[in-house]
């Protein structure tokens, strides 16, 4: 870095830590770009009056909601 001021290395520094910080903020944010299909589900049984009988459901938790007496609606 010859000939390059204490100002000029000091910018030049800064532009490639703010270009890494860029770079890695956008690699945080790609994954929330994609979205999980939920599962629609359905129960005849309210837990208490006013109860909601149909729900969306993340796809892992399916198993656990059925073996609560919930349907899968179709």
């Amino acid at each position: 870095m010859a000939g390059l001021t204490k100002e000029q290395r000091t910018q030049r520094e800064a532009a490639q830590k703010n270009a890494v910080v860029e770079q890695n903020v956008e690699q945080i944010q790609e994954p929330q770009k994609t979205q999980i299909e939920l599962v629609v589900m359905v129960t005849d049984y309210q837990m208490f009056p006013g109860a909601p009988t149909i729900a969306n459901v993340h796809p892992d938790e399916v198993d656990n909601w059925k073996a609560l007496g919930w349907k899968t609606q179709e």
